[in-house]
């Protein structure tokens, strides 16, 4: 069954006609495509546009028929049918319209989301045209409180504008569909992987596609080299593209500490230029069979950022490279703000920040973020008690809808060894309540399997390093009986 998608948030007119769409015929012929396939898409839209948008005359004849009978018959026509149109034409433009026709449904629609995307883009900037006018006209009549609240108003509903799916089945119906996809599809394929098979074993392979993993943990205890891990190793075993984005820091940092994990040298050489040659080469022979699959996109310029600067690099790199990332990496999600002006307590902003964090992992990335513990009253540094998500900073309620939680733990003792420990709390489809001894050199940014560095060191890693084992392990209690499920 088609997605449907609810209409757009109401605007209260289109800005004047003889205006264009912002791309070429090509894309406009794809996007004439998409209304007369998707009828949800095309009611939620077609209100907002004009056949003056269209520079091919054709395909602006066209949808002036799809306007009318969707006035007529409260839905869209297919382009077939519009192409019956062209028989009460003049014999001269009978067929030249029809050959037009017939090519627009050969049209690409690979880049269906990226369409649907800039159409909204479209209409933000109309409905932005349109409040600027009218906001003008109170300020020059000397309402400037008026004006405010005009322009105001108008950029909150712009905020706000965008397209949501309707997640719905007909259950008993649809069980030919649900067992063929079951049978046809690969489980693993949209499951990035972390590189710690204790992990992965827990995440059925790796975080799945349209789910999101929150860690937490005490100040300076790996968040940062985590996530840097995990993107690291979604690239090096699930070849998939990564897009992180750096909230706290800098790129170059965070550039620094790729290059520490991939090349397993010490983050202060990686600084400082001095690889040994043997390590430059293999680390530039690595890259070359990993072009274009991560990004790493600073933003650290102010203190405001929220998810739709996310969604807007996102949408800029697809128009601009045609790049669309797997999985996405956010360092971190304490850092980010509400989409919504109107709250004001931290606790109700970072809520909001990281539901809005789940709505963009819902659109198809595997999203991995950090969030900060708790001020502990304990000695962190001799304590092996093992951190639970109900000690999160702020307010717990922002991450109960994580598909994931878990947390990094580690004491003075075990740093000097080189060990941590991961506490796999909750994973909605599959059982947790575990940890899991890990390898953790801040030296070379690197959290890996434990076993992978006890005897058999891989490529990169420094000779000499001692087995890892478990210093101190605390149980924690079954997670499921300390609090309610999310």
């Amino acid at each position: 069954m088609p997605i449907e998608r609810t209409p757009v948030t109401a605007v209260s007119e289109v800005a004047s006609a003889g205006e264009h769409f912002p791309f070429g015929v090509e894309y406009q012929a794809s996007l004439l495509k998409l209304l007369a396939q998707d009828g949800s898409f095309a009611s939620a839209v077609m209100p907002y546009l004009q056949p003056s948008y269209f520079e091919n005359e054709v395909y602006g004849w066209a949808f002036s028929r799809m306007q009318e009978y969707r006035q007529q018959y409260e839905n869209v026509p297919s382009l077939r049918l519009v192409c019956e149109y062209t028989r009460s034409l003049d014999v001269r433009a009978r067929e030249f319209f029809r050959l037009t026709l017939e090519r627009v449904l050969e049209a690409d629609l690979s880049a269906e989301h990226w369409l649907r995307d800039t159409v909204i883009d479209f209409i933000k900037r109309h409905m932005f045209v349109m409040a600027f006018h009218e906001s003008r006209a109170f300020f020059n009549s000397g309402n400037v409180e008026s004006s405010y609240r005009s322009m105001y108003q108008a950029m909150d509903k712009i905020f706000h504008t965008q397209w949501e799916t309707i997640d719905r089945s007909f259950f008993f119906e649809e069980l030919p569909q649900r067992m063929s996809h079951r049978m046809g599809a690969d489980a693993y394929a949209d499951a990035v992987p972390t590189g710690i098979p204790e992990l992965d074993n827990i995440l059925a392979g790796g975080l799945r596609k349209g789910e999101m993993g929150v860690w937490i943990a005490y100040p300076k205890r790996g968040k940062s080299t985590l996530l840097v891990n995990h993107g690291a190793q979604a690239v090096r075993r699930g070849d998939f593209k990564v897009l992180h984005y750096v909230l706290e820091g800098s790129r170059k940092m965070v550039e620094n500490r790729y290059d520490a994990v991939f090349a397993q040298e010490e983050y202060s050489r990686i600084k400082d230029g001095s690889l040994s040659l043997e390590s430059w080469q293999r680390l530039q022979y690595e890259y070359q069979s990993y072009r274009a699959k991560l990004i790493i996109r600073g933003l650290t310029e102010r203190w405001t950022y929220s998810v739709a600067d996310l969604q807007e690099e996102i949408r800029e790199l697809k128009q601009r490279y045609d790049w669309q990332p797997d999985a996405l990496v956010v360092d971190y999600g304490d850092l980010l703000r509400a989409r919504e002006s109107h709250l004001h307590t931290e606790v109700e902003v970072q809520r909001a920040a990281f539901r809005d964090l789940k709505t963009l992992a819902n659109r198809g990335y595997a999203l991995w973020t950090a969030s900060q513990a708790q001020r502990p009253k304990e000695d962190l540094e001799t304590s092996t008690e093992v951190l639970q998500s109900r000690k999160i900073a702020d307010c717990y309620d922002k991450v109960r809808v994580a598909d994931f939680l878990g947390t990094i733990n580690q004491t003075q003792e075990e740093r000097q060894a080189k060990q941590a420990r991961l506490f796999a709390e909750l994973y909605r489809d599959n059982q947790a309540g575990q940890v899991i001894l890990v390898y953790a050199d801040f030296a070379r940014m690197t959290i890996a399997s434990a076993g992978a560095f006890s005897g058999n060191l891989p490529i990169g890693a420094v000779a000499g390093v001692a087995p890892v084992v478990p210093l101190g392990y605390v149980r924690p209690p079954n997670p499921i009986q300390q609090r309610a499920p999310i």
